[in-house]
């Protein structure tokens, strides 16, 4: 079996047992119990589980806190982007009021040079971002700093 096939499996195996733990309507008290005499049964030690347990939550507050940062700059891009469209449109009529004074078309350079900047804005907004990532750090700090 390849890594890729039995990455897969131990996937579905989770899910399953996920499932079963549902069903079972243990309480997590009775279910941390169990996996720990399961894992003694397969010559895991309880520092090993602790140890996974740490990491599997480490891992999973990273996660969490790399989707929520996606959020954010994802918002940040639909407000700019709603404000550019109003901004347009406003330049647009502005330009077409007073086009009969100086028979001018001025405002597709205001779009362009807005749009280079949008699309600059959407490229950084929208790319995936990783935990070492300057900029997810730098809004690390400053979140915790406004807590």
């Amino acid at each position: 079996m390849t890594n890729h096939a039995e990455h897969n499996e131990d996937e579905e195996l989770t899910e399953i047992l996920k499932l079963a733990v549902r069903m079972d309507g243990s309480s997590t008290a009775s279910l941390r119990e169990r996996l720990t005499a399961a894992a003694g049964e397969l010559g895991i030690s309880p520092e090993a589980v602790a140890q996974a347990e740490f990491e599997y939550r480490q891992e999973s507050a990273r996660k969490q806190e790399l989707a929520l940062y996606a959020k954010e700059s994802s918002n940040a891009l639909r407000i700019h982007l709603g404000v550019f469209i109003i901004g347009s449109v406003f330049f647009v009529g502005l330009n077409l009021l007073t086009f009969g004074e100086d028979k001018e078309l001025w405002f597709p350079y205001i779009f362009l040079t807005w749009g280079f900047g949008l699309a600059i804005h959407a490229f950084v907004a929208l790319r995936k971002v990783d935990w070492d990532n300057d900029e997810f750090q730098k809004w690390r700090r400053k979140r915790a700093a406004d807590d």
